[in-house]
């Protein structure tokens, strides 16, 4: 399990995934270029017949006009095909580096589009001297870069007669220089559909995908744009819930009876015990549906959920409980037993609003708890208080400042195993880490950070590490 790199931002994704949307990117330019005529040929008809534009910005023109407009008819709005659902959101298609261009418009007329994102980043700890490359225990040790890549094809499938129904196909890859930070992988993430009912009252997932953005909301600012550094407890993960680039069969469903509160449940096959390379190993496509051994992880959470809005600040309280039904290694009774889980605690609140406008810009505060069996789990406690900001300055709407304080205890059980054999062990540890995103241009955003983190690895005990952190979120 990919305890090691836990104060950092997971990063999902690859550069093939640059390389393959930079090609789409390409294409679409090159159409652009063969519809610039045909183009202001529609929009002065457009002009003179009085066609509506919807707010997708993608013009839905009478029959007298099919040969200017490759749909014919109406279709979905484009953001009904964007992430839904999920506690953290992805940007706007218009937010993103090929923006709403031609391949897309024509992937639209049929209720369908593509999805890009890569997450690539880079640890450096200048505080300790080297060390060798078989000696590497934690993130930026060493040199660390990891990079990776998704790309997806979503679909409302209306034209099947099932409006609404949201069907989404994900192909990852990954790659690093340690295999602890971004194990190599070419696999099928994501083959899940989602729906709506009750104006969204009632929803469900199911196929095959991770859950990890599905549950407690770890994701600081709520958003994949905001790239914000620092820790990110793993106690959920020892525990079995998947996350990028591991995927297993789910149902989720949620429930909003009534204003903003809500119940959430699902069930998830659980990833292995054995962890992240174990599970990568023996299901290389991505594709099991149950290997031996894994059994069902059960997950619940409640919570009140009130978005913001001009002069009503956001609010999100929310806890739960994982149980999970697999077998796990026990230290205290040297065998095999049931009954991992982890509870959690979390909650979120604005105190600030600096624009009516713009009521998520502001200054926010947030704290997480989490506890696990420590005779089953390397991690059996996770205290976090973080605090950040949306749009810090006036000219820079889409920027985020964070400072994330973490405290971690270290399983009694595993401390005294490593030391039975003759380890150092640390016992617990700190962090405290600072970052800035910066939104550059359409879809490209960078986070520059440094942390502090008391002791970096469990074993052996090392002193303190200062990490000097930079990653971007590039979508597509």
């Amino acid at each position: 399990m990919r305890i090691c790199r836990h104060w950092q931002q997971r990063a999902v994704v690859v550069y093939a995934a640059v390389i393959v949307c930079g090609g789409v990117l390409a294409m679409a330019q090159v159409v652009d270029g063969q519809n610039q005529d045909a183009a202001a040929q529609t929009a002065a008809m457009a002009s003179q017949t009085g066609t509506a534009t919807p707010d997708d910005g993608f013009a839905i023109r009478s029959k007298a006009a099919h040969l200017y407009n490759p749909c014919g008819g109406p279709h979905v709005d484009i953001e009904q095909l964007n992430s839904l659902g999920f506690d953290s959101t992805m940007p706007v298609f218009t937010d993103t580096i090929t923006g709403t261009n031609a391949l897309r418009q024509k992937m639209l007329c049929h209720n369908y589009t593509y999805r890009g994102a890569s997450f690539p980043n880079f640890a450096l700890d200048v505080r300790q001297p080297p060390t060798t490359d078989a000696g590497q225990v934690y993130d930026g040790q060493l040199p660390t870069w990891a990079v990776g890549g998704a790309v997806s094809l979503v679909a409302d499938l209306k034209d099947l007669h099932l409006p609404g129904y949201q069907l989404t196909l994900t192909l990852i890859m990954g790659r690093a220089n340690w295999v602890w930070a971004e194990p190599n992988n070419v696999k099928m993430l994501e083959a899940v559909f989602y729906k709506t009912f009750f104006n969204g009252r009632l929803a469900f997932r199911t196929g095959y995908e991770h859950t990890e953005s599905e549950f407690l909301g770890m994701q600081v600012g709520g958003s994949a744009a905001s790239g914000s550094q620092g820790v990110y407890a793993v106690l959920p993960y020892e525990v079995g819930m998947s996350y990028p680039p591991l995927s297993s069969p789910v149902f989720i469903m949620r429930v909003q009876p009534v204003g903003n509160f809500y119940l959430k449940g699902g069930v998830q096959r659980s990833i292995s015990p054995q962890g992240e390379l174990v599970d990568l190993q023996r299901d290389q496509a991505g594709f099991r549906f149950i290997p031996k051994g894994d059994k069902a992880l059960l997950m619940s959470e409640a919570g009140y959920n009130r978005p913001s809005a001009p002069g009503k600040p956001e609010f999100w309280l929310r806890g739960g409980y994982l149980g999970n039904t697999t077998p796990y290694p026990n230290l205290r009774t040297n065998t095999n037993t049931t009954g991992n889980y982890c509870g959690f605690f979390l909650a979120d609140r604005q105190f600030t609003q600096h624009d009516q406008d713009h009521p998520d810009h502001g200054f926010y505060v947030g704290i997480s708890g989490m506890t696990a069996p420590e005779s089953m789990n390397a991690y059996s406690r996770y205290y976090e208080l973080r605090m950040y900001q949306n749009a810090p300055f006036r000219r820079r709407p889409k920027d985020m400042t964070s400072l994330v304080a973490s405290y971690s205890t270290y399983s009694s059980y595993t401390v005294k195993q490593l030391l039975a054999q003759g380890k150092t062990a640390a016992v617990r540890t700190g962090t405290i880490t600072g970052s800035y995103n910066i939104r550059l241009m359409r879809g490209t955003y960078v986070s520059t950070g440094i942390s502090y983190n008391l002791r970096p690895a469990i074993t052996p005990r090392l002193q303190g590490a200062l990490l000097f952190l930079a990653s971007a979120s590039l979508f597509f």
